[in-house]
Protein backbone atom coordinates (compact mmCIF):
# COMPACT_ATOMS: atom_id res chain seq x y z
CA UNK A 1 0.00 0.00 0.00
CA UNK A 2 1.21 3.46 -0.88
CA UNK A 3 2.29 5.51 2.14
CA UNK A 4 0.94 8.63 0.41
CA UNK A 5 -2.76 8.12 -0.41
CA UNK A 6 -2.87 11.33 -2.44
CA UNK A 7 -0.38 9.80 -4.87
CA UNK A 8 -2.55 6.71 -5.24
CA UNK A 9 -5.75 8.59 -6.06
CA UNK A 10 -3.83 11.11 -8.16
CA UNK A 11 -2.55 8.25 -10.33
CA UNK A 12 -6.19 7.25 -10.89
CA UNK A 13 -7.02 10.80 -11.97
CA UNK A 14 -4.15 10.85 -14.45
CA UNK A 15 -4.93 7.43 -15.91
CA UNK A 16 -8.67 8.10 -16.29
CA UNK A 17 -8.10 11.56 -17.75
CA UNK A 18 -5.73 10.04 -20.30
CA UNK A 19 -8.31 7.40 -21.27
CA UNK A 20 -11.52 9.47 -21.00
CA UNK A 21 -13.78 6.48 -21.75
CA UNK A 22 -15.84 7.21 -18.65
CA UNK A 23 -16.20 10.95 -19.32
CA UNK A 24 -19.36 10.38 -21.34
CA UNK A 25 -20.23 6.85 -20.26
CA UNK A 26 -20.41 7.22 -16.45
CA UNK A 27 -22.51 10.37 -16.20
CA UNK A 28 -25.98 9.22 -15.13
CA UNK A 29 -25.58 7.66 -11.72
CA UNK A 30 -21.90 7.95 -10.81
CA UNK A 31 -20.60 10.84 -8.67
CA UNK A 32 -16.95 9.82 -8.97
CA UNK A 33 -16.12 10.27 -12.66
CA UNK A 34 -17.93 13.59 -13.24
CA UNK A 35 -16.03 15.01 -10.27
CA UNK A 36 -12.74 13.51 -11.48
CA UNK A 37 -13.09 15.14 -14.88
CA UNK A 38 -14.26 18.44 -13.35
CA UNK A 39 -11.15 18.61 -11.19
CA UNK A 40 -8.86 17.57 -14.02
CA UNK A 41 -10.38 20.07 -16.47
CA UNK A 42 -10.06 22.86 -13.92
CA UNK A 43 -6.43 21.99 -13.34
CA UNK A 44 -5.66 21.80 -17.05
CA UNK A 45 -7.61 24.89 -18.13
CA UNK A 46 -7.11 27.20 -15.16
CA UNK A 47 -3.92 25.82 -13.58
CA UNK A 48 -5.71 25.24 -10.25
CA UNK A 49 -4.02 22.19 -8.70
CA UNK A 50 -6.18 19.45 -7.20
CA UNK A 51 -5.71 19.72 -3.45
CA UNK A 52 -5.18 16.95 -0.91
CA UNK A 53 -8.67 17.55 0.52
CA UNK A 54 -10.21 17.32 -2.96
CA UNK A 55 -8.39 14.05 -3.62
CA UNK A 56 -9.70 12.62 -0.33
CA UNK A 57 -13.24 13.74 -1.14
CA UNK A 58 -12.94 12.27 -4.63
CA UNK A 59 -11.94 8.86 -3.25
CA UNK A 60 -14.93 8.95 -0.90
CA UNK A 61 -17.32 9.30 -3.85
CA UNK A 62 -16.69 5.80 -5.20
CA UNK A 63 -19.41 3.42 -3.96
CA UNK A 64 -18.04 0.35 -5.77
CA UNK A 65 -21.21 -0.23 -7.77
CA UNK A 66 -19.03 -2.12 -10.26
CA UNK A 67 -20.52 -0.48 -13.34
CA UNK A 68 -17.35 1.21 -14.62
CA UNK A 69 -15.26 -0.93 -17.01
CA UNK A 70 -11.93 -1.07 -15.14
CA UNK A 71 -11.75 -3.30 -12.07
CA UNK A 72 -8.16 -2.18 -11.54
CA UNK A 73 -9.30 1.45 -11.16
CA UNK A 74 -11.87 0.44 -8.54
CA UNK A 75 -9.23 -1.55 -6.66
CA UNK A 76 -6.85 1.41 -6.64
CA UNK A 77 -9.56 3.74 -5.34
CA UNK A 78 -10.17 1.31 -2.48
CA UNK A 79 -6.41 1.16 -1.92
CA UNK A 80 -6.32 4.94 -1.65
CA UNK A 81 -9.23 4.93 0.80
CA UNK A 82 -7.41 2.39 2.93
CA UNK A 83 -4.21 4.43 2.85
CA UNK A 84 -6.12 7.50 4.07
CA UNK A 85 -7.52 5.44 6.97
CA UNK A 86 -4.10 4.04 7.89
CA UNK A 87 -2.57 7.50 7.94
CA UNK A 88 -5.42 9.65 9.28
CA UNK A 89 -7.54 7.15 11.22
CA UNK A 90 -11.26 6.43 10.97
CA UNK A 91 -13.88 8.63 12.68
CA UNK A 92 -15.51 6.91 15.65
CA UNK A 93 -19.04 7.20 14.29
CA UNK A 94 -18.08 5.50 11.01
CA UNK A 95 -16.30 2.74 12.90
CA UNK A 96 -19.53 2.28 14.84
CA UNK A 97 -21.98 2.00 11.94
CA UNK A 98 -19.75 0.13 9.46
CA UNK A 99 -20.16 -3.05 11.53
CA UNK A 100 -23.68 -3.64 10.24
CA UNK A 101 -24.03 -7.06 11.84
CA UNK A 102 -23.11 -5.87 15.33
CA UNK A 103 -25.34 -2.83 14.94
CA UNK A 104 -28.21 -5.08 13.86
CA UNK A 105 -27.73 -7.37 16.86
CA UNK A 106 -27.77 -4.46 19.32
CA UNK A 107 -30.84 -2.82 17.79
CA UNK A 108 -32.75 -6.11 17.79
CA UNK A 109 -32.28 -6.63 21.53
CA UNK A 110 -34.94 -4.03 22.35
CA UNK A 111 -36.80 -3.41 19.09
CA UNK A 112 -39.77 -1.68 20.69
CA UNK A 113 -37.60 0.83 22.53
CA UNK A 114 -35.38 1.38 19.49
CA UNK A 115 -38.35 2.14 17.24
CA UNK A 116 -39.89 4.44 19.86
CA UNK A 117 -36.65 6.43 20.18
CA UNK A 118 -36.42 6.88 16.42
CA UNK A 119 -40.03 8.04 16.19
CA UNK A 120 -39.29 10.95 18.54
CA UNK A 121 -37.48 13.60 16.52
CA UNK A 122 -35.34 14.87 19.40
CA UNK A 123 -33.96 11.47 20.40
CA UNK A 124 -33.72 10.39 16.76
CA UNK A 125 -31.57 13.42 15.92
CA UNK A 126 -29.32 12.82 18.94
CA UNK A 127 -28.73 9.18 17.98
CA UNK A 128 -28.14 10.07 14.34
CA UNK A 129 -25.70 12.83 15.26
CA UNK A 130 -23.73 10.45 17.48
CA UNK A 131 -23.50 7.87 14.70
CA UNK A 132 -22.89 10.26 11.81
CA UNK A 133 -26.24 9.55 10.13
CA UNK A 134 -27.92 12.39 8.25
CA UNK A 135 -30.92 13.73 10.24
CA UNK A 136 -33.25 13.31 7.24
CA UNK A 137 -32.30 9.70 6.55
CA UNK A 138 -35.32 7.43 7.10
CA UNK A 139 -34.32 4.19 8.83
CA UNK A 140 -36.28 0.93 8.67
CA UNK A 141 -38.44 -0.28 11.52
CA UNK A 142 -36.60 -2.80 13.67
CA UNK A 143 -38.56 -6.07 13.43
CA UNK A 144 -39.92 -7.76 16.50
CA UNK A 145 -37.95 -10.88 15.65
CA UNK A 146 -34.70 -11.14 13.73
CA UNK A 147 -34.08 -14.01 11.34
CA UNK A 148 -30.95 -15.25 13.10
CA UNK A 149 -32.85 -16.18 16.28
CA UNK A 150 -35.74 -17.70 14.32
CA UNK A 151 -33.38 -19.82 12.25
CA UNK A 152 -31.66 -21.08 15.38
CA UNK A 153 -34.98 -22.21 16.88
CA UNK A 154 -36.11 -23.98 13.71
CA UNK A 155 -32.92 -25.96 13.21
CA UNK A 156 -31.55 -24.18 10.15
CA UNK A 157 -28.29 -23.66 11.98
CA UNK A 158 -27.65 -27.41 12.26
CA UNK A 159 -25.83 -29.07 9.40
CA UNK A 160 -27.40 -32.36 8.38
CA UNK A 161 -25.14 -35.39 8.24
CA UNK A 162 -25.13 -37.53 5.12
CA UNK A 163 -27.51 -37.31 2.17
CA UNK A 164 -31.10 -36.30 2.93
CA UNK A 165 -33.00 -38.42 0.45
CA UNK A 166 -31.14 -37.06 -2.55
CA UNK A 167 -32.03 -33.44 -1.79
CA UNK A 168 -29.88 -30.63 -3.11
CA UNK A 169 -27.88 -29.09 -0.27
CA UNK A 170 -27.57 -25.32 -0.02
CA UNK A 171 -25.83 -23.16 2.56
CA UNK A 172 -27.76 -19.90 2.75
CA UNK A 173 -25.86 -16.64 3.23
CA UNK A 174 -28.66 -14.30 4.21
CA UNK A 175 -26.67 -11.09 4.65
CA UNK A 176 -26.93 -8.58 7.49
CA UNK A 177 -29.93 -6.63 6.16
CA UNK A 178 -32.11 -9.72 5.78
CA UNK A 179 -31.02 -11.20 9.09
CA UNK A 180 -31.62 -8.12 11.21
CA UNK A 181 -33.70 -5.53 9.35
CA UNK A 182 -35.81 -7.38 6.75
CA UNK A 183 -36.26 -10.92 8.13
CA UNK A 184 -39.31 -11.56 5.93
CA UNK A 185 -36.94 -11.70 2.96
CA UNK A 186 -34.79 -14.40 4.54
CA UNK A 187 -37.89 -16.28 5.68
CA UNK A 188 -39.33 -16.16 2.15
CA UNK A 189 -36.03 -17.41 0.69
CA UNK A 190 -36.00 -20.43 2.98
CA UNK A 191 -39.68 -21.18 2.36
CA UNK A 192 -39.23 -21.11 -1.42
CA UNK A 193 -36.17 -23.37 -1.26
CA UNK A 194 -37.88 -25.85 1.07
CA UNK A 195 -40.92 -25.85 -1.22
CA UNK A 196 -38.56 -27.00 -3.97
CA UNK A 197 -37.15 -29.90 -1.94
CA UNK A 198 -33.84 -28.23 -1.13
CA UNK A 199 -32.02 -28.88 2.13
CA UNK A 200 -31.22 -25.48 3.62
CA UNK A 201 -28.48 -24.81 6.15
CA UNK A 202 -27.69 -21.43 7.70
CA UNK A 203 -23.96 -21.54 8.51
CA UNK A 204 -22.26 -19.22 10.94
CA UNK A 205 -21.69 -15.97 9.09
CA UNK A 206 -20.67 -12.39 9.57
CA UNK A 207 -21.06 -9.38 7.30
CA UNK A 208 -19.84 -10.06 3.75
CA UNK A 209 -17.40 -7.16 4.41
CA UNK A 210 -18.55 -4.85 1.62
CA UNK A 211 -19.44 -1.95 4.00
CA UNK A 212 -16.04 -2.04 5.72
CA UNK A 213 -14.22 -2.35 2.41
CA UNK A 214 -16.05 0.73 1.12
CA UNK A 215 -14.90 2.68 4.16
CA UNK A 216 -11.28 1.62 3.64
CA UNK A 217 -10.99 -0.50 6.79
CA UNK A 218 -8.77 -3.23 5.34
CA UNK A 219 -7.97 -4.91 8.66
CA UNK A 220 -11.60 -5.37 9.67
CA UNK A 221 -12.57 -6.36 6.12
CA UNK A 222 -10.05 -9.21 6.16
CA UNK A 223 -11.15 -10.23 9.64
CA UNK A 224 -14.78 -10.55 8.53
CA UNK A 225 -13.89 -12.40 5.35
CA UNK A 226 -11.50 -14.73 7.17
CA UNK A 227 -14.37 -15.76 9.48
CA UNK A 228 -16.74 -16.33 6.55
CA UNK A 229 -14.08 -18.17 4.57
CA UNK A 230 -13.60 -20.68 7.37
CA UNK A 231 -17.27 -21.64 7.66
CA UNK A 232 -18.24 -21.37 3.99
CA UNK A 233 -15.28 -23.46 2.87
CA UNK A 234 -16.33 -26.10 5.38
CA UNK A 235 -19.86 -26.07 3.91
CA UNK A 236 -18.58 -26.58 0.39
CA UNK A 237 -16.27 -29.38 1.49
CA UNK A 238 -19.37 -31.03 3.01
CA UNK A 239 -21.16 -30.97 -0.33
CA UNK A 240 -23.14 -27.76 -0.07
CA UNK A 241 -23.32 -24.96 -2.60
CA UNK A 242 -23.67 -21.40 -1.36
CA UNK A 243 -26.70 -19.27 -2.24
CA UNK A 244 -27.16 -15.54 -1.55
CA UNK A 245 -30.43 -13.60 -1.59
CA UNK A 246 -28.46 -10.33 -1.38
CA UNK A 247 -26.79 -9.37 -4.68
CA UNK A 248 -24.04 -7.45 -2.88
CA UNK A 249 -23.06 -10.52 -0.87
CA UNK A 250 -23.19 -12.59 -4.05
CA UNK A 251 -21.03 -10.05 -5.89
CA UNK A 252 -18.52 -10.15 -3.05
CA UNK A 253 -18.23 -13.95 -2.97
CA UNK A 254 -18.47 -14.61 -6.71
CA UNK A 255 -16.35 -11.72 -8.00
CA UNK A 256 -14.35 -9.72 -5.47
CA UNK A 257 -13.21 -12.53 -3.19
CA UNK A 258 -11.45 -14.40 -5.98
CA UNK A 259 -9.88 -11.36 -7.69
CA UNK A 260 -6.22 -12.10 -8.49
CA UNK A 261 -6.31 -15.45 -6.67
CA UNK A 262 -5.55 -17.22 -9.96
CA UNK A 263 -2.14 -15.51 -10.06
CA UNK A 264 -1.05 -17.14 -6.80
CA UNK A 265 1.64 -19.80 -6.79
CA UNK A 266 -0.85 -22.28 -5.27
CA UNK A 267 -3.27 -21.90 -8.14
CA UNK A 268 -0.56 -21.92 -10.80
CA UNK A 269 0.84 -25.13 -9.38
CA UNK A 270 -2.64 -26.69 -9.23
CA UNK A 271 -3.40 -26.01 -12.91
CA UNK A 272 0.00 -27.22 -14.12
CA UNK A 273 1.76 -23.99 -15.08
CA UNK A 274 5.48 -24.22 -15.73
CA UNK A 275 8.50 -21.99 -15.21
CA UNK A 276 8.03 -20.27 -18.56
CA UNK A 277 4.27 -19.72 -18.72
CA UNK A 278 1.47 -18.74 -16.37
CA UNK A 279 -2.05 -20.04 -16.99
CA UNK A 280 -4.73 -17.34 -16.68
CA UNK A 281 -8.42 -18.34 -16.53
CA UNK A 282 -10.70 -17.14 -19.31
CA UNK A 283 -13.75 -15.67 -17.59
CA UNK A 284 -17.07 -16.94 -18.91
CA UNK A 285 -20.10 -16.71 -16.63
CA UNK A 286 -22.03 -19.20 -18.77
CA UNK A 287 -19.48 -21.93 -18.00
CA UNK A 288 -18.78 -21.04 -14.38
CA UNK A 289 -19.56 -24.52 -13.09
CA UNK A 290 -17.81 -26.31 -15.98
CA UNK A 291 -14.13 -26.87 -16.71
CA UNK A 292 -12.12 -23.65 -16.63
CA UNK A 293 -10.33 -22.65 -19.81
CA UNK A 294 -6.94 -20.96 -19.62
CA UNK A 295 -4.68 -18.91 -21.82
CA UNK A 296 -0.89 -19.02 -21.54
CA UNK A 297 1.10 -15.86 -20.84
CA UNK A 298 4.86 -15.46 -20.62
CA UNK A 299 6.17 -15.21 -17.07
CA UNK A 300 9.04 -13.02 -18.24
CA UNK A 301 6.54 -10.39 -19.42
CA UNK A 302 3.75 -10.62 -16.85
CA UNK A 303 5.05 -12.15 -13.61
CA UNK A 304 5.62 -8.73 -12.04
CA UNK A 305 2.13 -7.57 -13.03
CA UNK A 306 -0.05 -10.63 -12.50
CA UNK A 307 0.20 -11.05 -8.74
CA UNK A 308 -2.20 -12.06 -6.00
CA UNK A 309 -1.78 -8.76 -4.16
CA UNK A 310 -5.40 -7.67 -3.63
CA UNK A 311 -7.23 -6.98 -0.40
CA UNK A 312 -7.81 -10.71 0.29
CA UNK A 313 -4.36 -11.95 -0.77
CA UNK A 314 -3.51 -13.07 2.77
CA UNK A 315 -6.36 -15.62 2.63
CA UNK A 316 -6.14 -19.01 0.94
CA UNK A 317 -6.38 -18.42 -2.82
CA UNK A 318 -7.70 -21.92 -3.49
CA UNK A 319 -10.47 -21.56 -0.93
CA UNK A 320 -11.37 -18.15 -2.37
CA UNK A 321 -11.66 -19.61 -5.87
CA UNK A 322 -13.56 -22.67 -4.67
CA UNK A 323 -16.15 -20.56 -2.84
CA UNK A 324 -16.57 -18.26 -5.85
CA UNK A 325 -17.24 -21.24 -8.13
CA UNK A 326 -19.82 -22.72 -5.77
CA UNK A 327 -21.72 -19.50 -5.05
CA UNK A 328 -25.06 -18.74 -6.69
CA UNK A 329 -27.46 -15.85 -6.52
CA UNK A 330 -30.81 -17.12 -5.25
CA UNK A 331 -32.62 -16.07 -8.44
CA UNK A 332 -29.87 -17.64 -10.53
CA UNK A 333 -30.25 -20.93 -8.64
CA UNK A 334 -34.06 -20.97 -8.88
CA UNK A 335 -33.87 -20.26 -12.61
CA UNK A 336 -31.57 -23.28 -13.00
CA UNK A 337 -34.32 -25.37 -11.37
CA UNK A 338 -36.89 -23.88 -13.75
CA UNK A 339 -34.77 -24.59 -16.82
CA UNK A 340 -34.19 -28.16 -15.65
CA UNK A 341 -37.93 -28.68 -15.15
CA UNK A 342 -37.40 -29.09 -11.40
CA UNK A 343 -39.04 -25.91 -10.07
CA UNK A 344 -42.39 -26.40 -8.36
CA UNK A 345 -44.79 -24.59 -10.70
CA UNK A 346 -47.83 -24.67 -8.44
CA UNK A 347 -48.15 -20.89 -8.26
CA UNK A 348 -51.36 -19.18 -7.21
CA UNK A 349 -52.39 -16.04 -9.13
CA UNK A 350 -50.86 -12.75 -7.98
CA UNK A 351 -52.78 -10.00 -9.73
CA UNK A 352 -50.26 -7.19 -9.36
CA UNK A 353 -48.55 -4.65 -11.57
CA UNK A 354 -44.87 -5.04 -10.75
CA UNK A 355 -41.98 -2.81 -11.70
CA UNK A 356 -38.68 -4.64 -11.28
CA UNK A 357 -35.36 -2.83 -10.82
CA UNK A 358 -32.23 -4.96 -11.39
CA UNK A 359 -29.63 -3.55 -8.97
CA UNK A 360 -26.01 -2.84 -9.87
CA UNK A 361 -24.53 -5.88 -8.18
CA UNK A 362 -26.99 -8.19 -9.92
CA UNK A 363 -26.02 -6.75 -13.30
CA UNK A 364 -22.35 -7.09 -12.43
CA UNK A 365 -22.69 -10.85 -11.92
CA UNK A 366 -23.35 -11.33 -15.66
CA UNK A 367 -26.25 -13.73 -15.11
CA UNK A 368 -29.04 -11.90 -16.90
CA UNK A 369 -32.31 -11.18 -15.08
CA UNK A 370 -33.31 -14.50 -13.52
CA UNK A 371 -36.10 -13.07 -11.35
CA UNK A 372 -37.87 -11.64 -14.40
CA UNK A 373 -38.13 -15.14 -15.88
CA UNK A 374 -39.24 -16.57 -12.54
CA UNK A 375 -41.89 -13.95 -11.82
CA UNK A 376 -43.36 -14.39 -15.30
CA UNK A 377 -44.26 -17.97 -14.30
CA UNK A 378 -46.80 -16.58 -11.82
CA UNK A 379 -50.34 -16.20 -13.19
CA UNK A 380 -51.79 -12.68 -13.12
CA UNK A 381 -48.53 -10.76 -12.81
CA UNK A 382 -47.81 -7.82 -15.08
CA UNK A 383 -44.10 -7.05 -14.91
CA UNK A 384 -42.07 -4.22 -16.37
CA UNK A 385 -38.30 -3.89 -16.05
CA UNK A 386 -36.54 -0.58 -15.39
CA UNK A 387 -34.18 -0.14 -18.32
CA UNK A 388 -30.86 1.68 -17.99
CA UNK A 389 -27.42 0.14 -17.93
CA UNK A 390 -25.90 2.73 -15.60
CA UNK A 391 -28.85 3.54 -13.35
CA UNK A 392 -27.99 3.24 -9.66
CA UNK A 393 -30.00 3.94 -6.52
CA UNK A 394 -26.93 5.62 -4.98
CA UNK A 395 -27.51 4.18 -1.50
CA UNK A 396 -24.38 2.02 -1.24
CA UNK A 397 -25.27 0.57 2.15
CA UNK A 398 -24.16 2.79 5.00
CA UNK A 399 -22.69 5.37 2.61
CA UNK A 400 -26.15 6.75 1.85
CA UNK A 401 -26.81 7.15 5.56
CA UNK A 402 -23.78 9.33 6.21
CA UNK A 403 -24.13 13.06 6.75
CA UNK A 404 -21.75 13.94 3.93
CA UNK A 405 -23.16 11.46 1.39
CA UNK A 406 -26.93 11.41 1.99
CA UNK A 407 -27.81 14.25 -0.39
CA UNK A 408 -25.30 13.08 -2.98
CA UNK A 409 -26.83 9.60 -2.90
CA UNK A 410 -30.28 11.03 -3.64
CA UNK A 411 -28.84 13.09 -6.51
CA UNK A 412 -27.34 9.90 -7.93
CA UNK A 413 -30.68 8.14 -7.61
CA UNK A 414 -32.86 10.81 -9.22
CA UNK A 415 -32.69 9.52 -12.84
CA UNK A 416 -33.70 6.08 -11.59
CA UNK A 417 -36.38 7.44 -9.25
CA UNK A 418 -37.93 9.46 -12.07
CA UNK A 419 -38.13 6.40 -14.31
CA UNK A 420 -39.85 4.42 -11.58
CA UNK A 421 -42.36 7.23 -10.90
CA UNK A 422 -43.26 7.33 -14.59
CA UNK A 423 -43.89 3.57 -14.62
CA UNK A 424 -46.45 3.85 -11.75
CA UNK A 425 -45.95 0.41 -10.18
CA UNK A 426 -48.35 -1.36 -7.88
CA UNK A 427 -45.33 -2.99 -6.25
CA UNK A 428 -41.70 -1.99 -6.67
CA UNK A 429 -39.56 -5.13 -6.67
CA UNK A 430 -35.80 -5.42 -6.28
CA UNK A 431 -33.54 -7.95 -4.56
CA UNK A 432 -31.17 -5.33 -3.11
CA UNK A 433 -32.20 -4.27 0.39
CA UNK A 434 -29.85 -1.32 0.24
CA UNK A 435 -31.89 -0.12 -2.75
CA UNK A 436 -35.02 -0.71 -0.70
CA UNK A 437 -33.73 1.69 1.94
CA UNK A 438 -33.23 4.36 -0.70
CA UNK A 439 -36.67 3.77 -2.19
CA UNK A 440 -38.12 3.91 1.31
CA UNK A 441 -36.57 7.38 1.55
CA UNK A 442 -37.78 8.72 -1.79
CA UNK A 443 -40.77 6.74 -3.09
CA UNK A 444 -44.14 6.13 -1.35
CA UNK A 445 -44.50 2.66 -2.84
CA UNK A 446 -45.11 -0.89 -1.63
CA UNK A 447 -41.83 -2.79 -1.96
CA UNK A 448 -40.82 -6.43 -2.07
CA UNK A 449 -37.91 -8.71 -2.76
CA UNK A 450 -38.75 -10.98 -5.72
CA UNK A 451 -38.50 -14.05 -3.51
CA UNK A 452 -41.25 -12.58 -1.30
CA UNK A 453 -43.49 -12.45 -4.37
CA UNK A 454 -42.61 -16.07 -5.18
CA UNK A 455 -43.40 -17.10 -1.60
CA UNK A 456 -46.77 -15.35 -1.81
CA UNK A 457 -47.50 -17.17 -5.07
CA UNK A 458 -46.74 -20.45 -3.31
CA UNK A 459 -49.44 -19.57 -0.78
CA UNK A 460 -47.26 -18.64 2.20
CA UNK A 461 -48.64 -15.99 4.53
CA UNK A 462 -46.54 -13.50 6.48
CA UNK A 463 -48.50 -14.27 9.66
CA UNK A 464 -47.59 -17.96 9.64
CA UNK A 465 -45.48 -18.96 12.61
CA UNK A 466 -42.07 -20.49 12.17
CA UNK A 467 -40.81 -20.99 8.64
Amino acid sequence: MSEVPEKEIRSVVDQCADCEQCRDMMTEGCPFFPELYRLFDRERDRSVLISSRELLNLAQLCNFCGLCPCSDIRARIMKAKSAFIVRDGMPFNIRLIQDVEKLGRYLNRLPGLTNALFRIRVTSNIIKKMTGIHPDRILPEIPGRDFASLAKETGLGRKQSGSQGGKTRLAYFAGCSARYFFPDVARAAVRVLLKNQVEVYLPQQKCCSMPTMLEGDVVFTRELMSFNLKYLADCIESGYCLVCSCPTCGYMFKKLLKEKACYSSEYQEMVGADENYMLVPVEDSSTRSKETKHRRVHRSMYADILKDDGIFSSLSPLKRIHIARKTFDLGEYLLKLLEAGELDSGFLPVNKKIVYYPPCHTREQNMGLPYVHLLRQIPGIEIKVVQGEYLCCGMSGIMGCKIDFHEKSLEMAEPLLQKIREMKPGILVTECLSCRLQFLQALPLVQAHPVEVLAQAYGFKESESGL
